[in-house]
């Protein structure tokens, strides 16, 4: 060893640490640490420098880093080899002699690690006595003890933890664990015996005693994931009494509280193991020791620091954890009698906790009491469950009313009140589950607490007091404002959920009825309650149609509310509306719709009133305001008892709309006249033209037919041409589209010509506001930052015909989607062929990725919905592929860009245009991101909508299904019947399997599956596609996500590469399609139907023989459970993707040992002489 290496080293360490340092000076000493830790001998001057203890903590951190980076370097190289025995010597002689007594955390975790990287490549086969070495280094003292039980921790939680698993080879998994196993009888008593004495010394004060009991139920807590669920629990050596004696020790010690967590952390882990019939004696004795130790702890009062909090916190998981793993196992049917008193105190702990001050908690909860309440044992648990006060904390907590501003408890839990919010999204829809349960169990008492909490609000808060604005009106952070939230939320709730004998008794329904007068008794000017008032109103539009008599006065308020306006407003003089009165304006239409869908039949007698008062109030409304009405009569006149009454009534409301659309002729049919108008501002035109677009969609879409019972469906043989063409069901509407549609197609047109290069060209150097056509608008940009960030308007002009170009552009492709959605549209002869090839498929090499997402959604998914069967051949067809070519070239650009992470890899015809805001360049790059990845998941729908399509039937039960309807059948079998559309559509979603955006990812693995299925058993037509293609994406995408933690596409990406290897080149059918064939016996397929590329491939990874193909191959055939396939199938890739990952944390020096013979049986060890004290009695009263 060189003395001036070593001088030189310990400088650069020093230059390191040094606040005082240059920069310049640091970064040398990196560069020289970095350099000598390439040096083969750099072992040697760490070893020296570690039998040091006086040097500085930093000197040993850096030795022992040198060390571990050398293991992970080169142990591999001296493994078998004495020098592997030396070295492992002298780290275990510096942890037994050369530590001082107080060491910082840092510095003992680092030589921890150390220690388990050597055991993590030797244990067992080449350190067959590391037990015997640990537990002499363990008598050594305390620090020791505590290191050694560290080491051990580190070395099952590497092997057993899915964060850090990866990190090692399956096969080395096994042997570590198998090694543990054995030396478990030893080690257990021994870290039970520890804890006893170091408990007794932590009651003295003892200074080392609670690093020791931590690092105890740290290492325990990683072996009882699996260790035999009988062992933490023996009767002499009971882990899990001590565990809850730990919750709530008599002690003061600065480390109490992580002792504290650690303690839960265990229990938890226990109780989430499977105990099995056998064990169920030991489950219920666990249970009860667990309940007692944690009925002694103070769970109840307000919260006010994070500790405490910290511990509730674990302290609840431990009992959903008990929930969740061991509830349906202890609810055996009959229940035994010693059963009960675990349940009994399980729920008083349960609900103890339900009711804390926590949301987080409570939310936790809330799968635990869904299965409680939905269990078939219900009814025996009942008397054992507060239900009063279960409805009461339900109901307290679905109101607001402990934001972070005013509350201790929530402001440990939320940074703002923002959070908050967006936290109570998702925790009043787990809340609704379980009001649903108890409204359904007790609905009497459902609608008192509706009555008393409306009472109450409507009473107490019928106005704001404090947090007024301007006008003395709420504002969202009143109190008065979040009752009525809270209100109208939970009459939605509770009203929803009712069961149909509260309609049907007339007691019940006279109770109802009492929070409804309540409603329309209540008055105010406040437009923040009115809008909530609005809801409620609406929420109650079941109970209008057993009682009639109410709808005068429903509509009255709400007619009355659509005119609304606040001081100084006035729509005929043209002043603007603050948001909260026109909130209030769309809230009452939203409602008088609502009503009207839910019982069309019930309101027709008022159809006459309703007409006279949408004539007289078109004057006082804004345009949009008059579309909604429009749609609230329409819905009324869905149960006119006659066709012909429906289709007059159609013809008569949309007579006035229809002429102006036709006077807008030269307009639509232009770039040159549009433009002008847009140029010169004429805002009647420009405008009218959107109204009325959004007036005759508005009508269209709320239109309900009825197919008469006797029609048969399409039969399958028409989707070839042959057979009778099914007349359609006349449509009201059917006689608007020919009137309708000639200018619709023309705007089309004319739109997407606007993005032409030279169109462009023309408005981009136009000084008008024009330009703004072709721009994104502010809203887009809003909606894909999320919200989270605002651009400034720098253009009010230009920004405005920005929103009205995504506006019309928008509404049009809504309307030719309402189109395609009326059957009468494709039985007029070559119409829907002719708008397809001239508008609808114009110029779309100039669209950008943001129009896609309508463009997709409204225009293209109803249409291969909606297209009959007999068109398949001449309309479907050659459309989808014209858009599947298209989407693939469009969507690679895209790939490109966010693979080399270069915006100028995309189209630039693609890419969104800015004009008119203030907005940076980072802002373009992620606007730009979400707008692509728009296009890419409306992609997925599309293919899914071709080859997976699924309906959801039975909507209004509380379990809907999907299902696949006949024409979802027809179009997937006609759609794989054609090999180009299939090889379109594998490109398509090989291409979304390489992206970046997981949901996407996921939904395309599972399509593909789905094709693996459908086109495996076609002979030699799609082998190579799936084998090779499919196969070898699939490979490097999982390639890319294998060390993810807990990602279920990877998994996802597994199965599909198992389906396509047992399929195509095993030639075995699953379970479920082996019709009289034995699973594991399946006939073997003939070559030539086979497909040997996986196999190729496969084979052909890093360090993958002939063997290993085969025995994969042979695992794969005798185990026919999928998820076993899978099993083995990632453990058969592990070893070889360990090669190709290049991560930090990725050891890629851990090998395989080769098996050696060596005892299972360690022998027994003598106990330390700090075992001999008398301390048989210390836990004695916890033995179970």
């Amino acid at each position: 060893m060189d003395p001036h290496v070593y001088e030189q080293v310990l400088r650069a360490v020093d230059v390191c640490h040094a606040g005082s340092s240059a920069q310049s000076e640091r970064d040398a000493a990196y560069v020289y640490c970095e350099a000598f830790q390439e040096r083969l001998d750099c072992i040697q001057y760490a070893f020296y420098l570690l039998q040091d203890a006086s040097r500085p903590f930093h000197h040993r951190h850096f030795a022992l880093h040198v060390v571990e980076t050398w293991i992970r370097k080169h142990w591999k190289a001296c493994s078998a080899t004495k020098d592997a025995v030396t070295y492992r010597a002298n780290i275990l002689t510096i942890m037994a002699s050369h530590l001082n007594a107080e060491e910082p955390i840092f510095l003992k975790e680092k030589l921890v690690k150390v220690v388990s990287d050597i055991a993590k490549r030797s244990f067992p086969q080449r350190w067959p006595d590391m037990l015997d070495h640990l537990m002499q280094i363990w008598s050594v003292g305390p620090l020791q003890t505590e290191l050694v039980m560290l080491v051990f921790r580190s070395i099952a939680e590497d092997c057993v933890s899915s964060t850090f698993n990866s990190t090692i080879p399956p096969a080395r998994r096994k042997d570590l664990l198998q090694g543990l196993n054995a030396s478990f009888p030893v080690l257990f008593p021994r870290v039970y015996r520890e804890l006893e004495l170091q408990y007794t010394r932590l009651q003295q004060q003892d200074a080392h005693a609670a690093a020791v009991i931590l690092a105890g139920l740290q290492m325990m807590k990683e072996f009882l994931d699996w260790m035999p669920v009988t062992t933490p629990a023996a009767p002499d050596a009971n882990f899990i009494a001590v565990a809850g004696l730990l919750l709530h020790p008599n002690i003061d010690t600065p480390q109490l509280l992580a002792m504290q967590i650690v303690a839960a952390e265990c229990l938890e882990e226990y109780f989430s193991r499977s105990f099995g019939k056998e064990h169920m004696a030991l489950l219920h004795q666990a249970s009860l020791t667990c309940w007692s130790h944690l009925a002694a702890l103070s769970l109840t009062g307000p919260v006010d620091d994070a500790d405490t909090l910290l511990l509730h916190t674990h302290i609840n998981r431990i009992v959903v954890s008990w929930g969740v793993h061991q509830l349906d196992d202890v609810l055996a049917d009959p229940l035994p009698s010693t059963t009960l008193p675990v349940l009994q105190s399980f729920l008083s702990l349960l609900q103890t906790l339900f009711n804390h001050p926590s949301a987080l908690l409570t939310e936790a909860q809330v799968i635990v009491w869904l299965n409680v309440l939905k269990h078939a044992s219900c009814a025996t648990l009942l008397p054992y469950i507060d239900v009063p006060a279960l409805w009461t904390t339900c109901l307290d907590k679905y109101f607001k009313l402990h934001s972070p501003d005013n509350d201790d408890t929530s402001a440990l839990e939320f940074d703002d009140r923002d959070a908050y919010n967006a936290f109570y999204g998702n925790f009043r829809g787990r809340l609704y589950g379980i009001l649903r349960l108890l409204v359904q169990k007790q609905p009497a008492a459902a609608l008192t607490h509706l009555h008393d909490r409306l009472q109450y609000v409507l009473t107490v808060h019928a106005a704001g007091r404090d947090n007024l604005d301007d006008l003395g009106h709420c504002t969202d952070t009143t109190t008065a404002h979040v009752y009525h939230e809270g209100m109208a939320s939970l009459v939605d709730c509770l009203v929803k959920s009712l069961p149909e004998v509260v309609y049907e008794t007339p007691a019940l329904r006279h109770h109802l009825g009492l929070s409804v007068e309540l409603l329309l008794a209540y008055h105010t000017r406040d437009p923040w309650l009115l809008f909530r008032h609005c809801l409620c109103l609406s929420s109650l539009s079941k109970y209008y149609m057993r009682d009639p008599t109410l709808y005068p006065r429903v509509f009255d308020r709400l007619f009355g509310l659509i005119v609304f306006c606040e001081p100084g407003e006035s729509i005929a003089h043209g002043s603007p509306m603050r948001p909260t009165s026109t909130n209030v304006r769309r809230r009452a239409l939203a409602s008088l719709i609502s009503i009207c869908h839910a019982g069309p039949l019930h309101v027709l007698p008022y159809l006459p009133m309703l007409c006279t008062q949408v004539i007289g109030l078109f004057p006082q409304v804004l345009d949009s305001e008059g579309v909604l009405m429009y749609e609230m009569l329409v819905v009324v006149s869905n149960s006119l008892p006659t066709f012909e009454e429906r289709e007059a009534f159609i013809q008569q409301i949309t007579a006035a709309p229809l002429a102006q659309w036709t006077d807008m002729t030269p307009i639509v049919t232009s770039q040159d006249k549009l433009v002008h108008a847009l140029e010169t501002h004429n805002a009647t035109v420009v405008f009218g033209l959107l109204k009325v677009l959004t007036t005759l969609y508005g009508i269209a879409k709320r239109i309900q037919i009825t197919p008469p019972p006797s029609s048969p469906p399409p039969s399958s043989t028409s989707s070839s041409g042959h057979g009778d063409i099914p007349s359609p069901s006349p449509h009201p509407f059917a006689s608007v589209w020919p009137v309708l549609l000639p200018n619709l197609m023309a705007l089309i047109r004319t739109l997407h010509a606007l993005s032409a290069p030279l169109a462009r060209e023309s408005l981009v150097q136009t000084t008008t506001s024009a330009r703004g056509i072709l721009v994104m608008s502010v809203e887009e940009i809003n909606q894909a930052m999320l919200g989270k960030e605002q651009v400034q308007v720098v253009d009010v002009a230009v920004t405005k015909y920005a929103r009205w170009a995504k506006n019309t552009r928008d509404i049009c492709y809504h309307l030719v989607g309402c189109a395609f959605g009326h059957a009468n549209i494709f039985m007029t002869t070559d119409m829907p062929s002719s708008w397809v090839q001239s508008s609808l498929l114009s110029n779309l090499e100039y669209m950008e990725h943001r129009h896609w997402k309508t463009f997709l959604s409204s225009v293209w998914l109803p249409f291969v919905k909606s297209c009959p069967p007999h068109l398949y051949g001449s309309l479907l067809q050659p459309t989808v592929w014209h858009l599947l070519s298209h989407l693939t070239d469009r969507l690679a650009t895209g790939y490109a860009a966010a693979s080399s992470g270069d915006d100028m890899k995309h189209d630039v015809a693609y890419l969104p245009q800015f004009a008119g805001v203030d907005i940076q360049a980072t802002t373009v790059d992620t606007v730009s991101n979400a707008v692509f990845v728009e296009v890419v998941r409306y992609t997925v729908d599309f293919v899914e909508a071709l080859i997976d399509a699924k309906t959801v039937v039975d909507m209004d039960s509380t379990h809907p299904k999907h299902v696949v309807v006949e024409s979802d059948r027809v179009l997937r079998e006609f759609i794989l019947s054609s090999d180009a559309l299939t090889r379109q559509i594998v490109a398509v979603l090989v291409g979304v399997v390489g992206y970046t955006d997981t949901l996407s990812c996921r939904r395309a693995t599972n399509l593909l599956d789905r094709l693996v299925s459908a086109l495996a058993a076609q002979t030699q037509q799609f082998h190579q596609l799936l084998g090779k293609d499919v196969f070898t994406a699939a490979l490097c995408a999982l390639l890319a996500h294998f060390h993810d933690v807990d990602d279920g596409f990877k998994w996802e990406l597994i199965n599909l590469l198992r389906n396509i290897y047992c399929r195509v080149t095993l030639g075995l059918l699953p379970v479920d399609e082996c019709k009289g064939i034995d699973p594991l016996h399946q006939p073997v397929k003939p070559d030539s139907d086979l497909c040997f590329a996986p196999r190729q491939i496969v084979a052909s990874l890093h360090g993958v023989q002939p063997d290993d193909v085969a025995a994969l191959e042979q695992s794969l055939r005798t185990h026919h459970s999928t998820k076993t396939q899978k099993n083995y199938l990632k453990e058969f890739l592990e070893t070889p993707f360990l090669a190709y990952v290049d991560a930090p944390h990725t050891l890629k020096a851990i090998e395989d040992l080769p098996p050696v013979a060596s005892s299972s049986h360690p022998k027994p060890h003598a106990a330390s002489t700090s075992n001999d004290a008398d301390i048989s009695s210390l836990f004695g009263t916890h033995h179970e």
